[in-house]
Formats: C-alpha cells, structure tokens, sequence
C-alpha cells in the first residue's frame, strides 16, 4: 500500500514542532508495518492509497490549507483514502501533555461524514487510557451553579461559515428564557484575541471566565453550551451535561450523549456512559503507538470494509 503524509499540510513556519515531528513518526511506524511510505513537503499531492493529513480545512486561507484542500480533493475524485489527525478529547485531563494521544479518523473529521475506528470498540482501551491519565469515571454532578457556555475558534472549521459574535447573539438570550443561572463564557484557548472584540448581547448575569484549566470552570457548572465542539466531551467525561447547538448536533463527538434542546436546560440529560468512553477510547492512539506501527496496522486492517467518502 503507498502511504502518502503531508508535512507541507502544517504550516511551514508553526512554533508547534509536534505536528511535523508525528507526521514523521507516523511514516516511520507505517514503514514498519510493511508499506511504501512517502513524507511530502510540496504544495501538489501525489498520487497514494491513503493520503495522511493532520488537521482539516475550514474557512481560513493559508498555503498548508490549501495543501490540504488539494489532497482531499484528489483522494475523493480517485476514490482512495484520507486519514485525519486531530486533536486529543482526553486532553484536558493532562495539559502539560495534551498530546500523548491524538484523534484518528477517515476521509473526514465529522462523525457524521467520517469513520473514527470505533465499530465494535476494544473495551480494554478505555481502561488502559484511563489509567494512563490516572482518571477516576465520575458521576453526574448535581452540584454546579453556572452555565459554562465553551466558545470556539473564530473562523475554525467546527463552525463552518457561523462567526462567534452571530453564534453568542443567538444562544445567550435563548439560555436566558430557559434559566436564571449565572452565565459563563469561557473564550477558546487559542483565540483569546477575540474576547476584547465580543459584544455580549443585554442578558443579565453574564461573566467572562478566566481560568485557564477547563476543569476549574466544570466544577462550577450545571451544564455546558457549546456549538459542536470538544469541550463538550469534556464536560460529560467530567460528569457536567452537555448541550450542542449546531443545527446538525451529530456532527458534535458529545452527540447522542449531549442534548440539542435548551429547553431541557434545568432537567438535562444524564444517560449511561459506557458506549461513550469505548467509542471514544477506540480512535485515540498514542505516540509510542504511531512510532511502533500498531495504530497503522489496525487501521490498515478495517481499510478495504469502508466505502471512500
């Protein structure tokens, strides 16, 4: 199999080394599997079986997006795969090492649009994630005040064309009719820049929040608003229900787990977890895991049962 990985899909000039230096121990596992593996560092795609990007495109322009826009292109007009590297969901639990695993899935980041490996999930991989990170599984929380609402990355390709302004213009009202509770607004950790630019519309009990570990803000929470994003599988690892507003809510990794109902907002949801920790646990993989070619091997392996998007 010929294993095409784009280090030209990562900005050339990024502070972040770990995205080129996993690139490149992904095909130094892939290539210990077995295959015919190639590192590209220029702007056209070759042409390859599985193409292996980290990250995904959104609305921003930018010369390693548009790397990423023409690779994904090829790949669905030749009908072969892409593989996605994301961000890891169990990294709030350790944030000096957010990075100890990654998120793997094919020919999309959506689960609605994607295959995230998790069909008939190993239940032994959540226990040894969990132990990892030394995570206790925690009961739902009756006790928070607050609505924590998680924002996104301004422009991120989670939202698609929804600026953070028109999002919060809508739902903090809409959390308004359905609860008195505090409101708190926790800014995106790599978009912090946005906050001063923010025009919170006229509801009362609105603050910002300004600590930087999430679980800080989790414990003051009754339940957690987000579009789509990450910080809701956070919340309901963390035992705080969840809400997505997306008009697609299972294109969110917290669905069916999460509520798309504001209305439930004093009553949320509070189902079994089980199903969701092993799904979840199924497309993590670890460094040592990419480096020694076990994660390829089982990817490689459930390739030829899944139809190219």
């Amino acid at each position: 199999m010929k294993v095409a990985v784009y280090l030209s899909g990562v900005p050339r000039k990024s502070k972040n080394e770990f995205k080129r230096d996993i690139l490149t121990r992904f095909a130094y596992g892939a290539k210990l599997a077995g295959d015919e593996v190639f590192l590209v560092d220029q702007d056209e795609p070759i042409e390859c079986d599985v193409a292996v990007l980290q990250g995904w495109i959104g609305m921003k322009a930018g010369a390693h997006l548009e790397v990423r826009r023409r690779v994904i292109k090829q790949q669905r007009r030749n009908t072969r795969h892409t593989l996605v590297m994301d961000s890891n969901l169990f990294g709030f639990l350790e944030p000096t090492d957010f990075n100890r695993y990654l998120r793997y899935s094919l020919d999309d980041v959506f689960p609605t649009t994607g295959y995230y490996f998790d069909r008939n999930p190993d239940l032994s991989r959540w226990q040894r994630i969990k132990a990892h990170y030394g995570f206790a599984e925690r009961g739902w929380s009756n006790n928070g005040h607050a609505i924590l609402i998680a924002l996104q990355r301004n422009g991120g390709w989670s939202m698609g064309d929804v600026p953070v302004q028109q999002w919060l213009d809508m739902v903090l009202p809409k959390i308004r009719q359905h609860t008195d509770r505090p409101i708190v607004i926790r800014p995106h950790p790599g978009n912090l820049a946005i906050v001063p630019t923010i025009q919170l519309p006229l509801v009362p009990a609105v603050s910002w929040s300004t600590r930087q570990d999430i679980r800080e803000d989790l414990n003051q929470a009754w339940a957690t608003v987000t579009y789509n994003s990450s910080p809701g599988v956070a919340s309901i690892l963390w035992g705080v229900p969840a809400f997505v507003t997306d008009p697609q809510p299972s294109k969110s990794q917290a669905w069916p787990w999460a509520s798309d109902n504001l209305a439930e907002i004093e009553s949320p949801r509070r189902g079994d977890r089980q199903e969701f920790y092993t799904k979840l646990a199924q497309c993590h993989w670890s460094s040592a895991e990419i480096d020694s070619g076990e994660a390829w091997r089982f990817m490689r392996q459930r390739l030829s049962n899944i139809s190219c998007q």
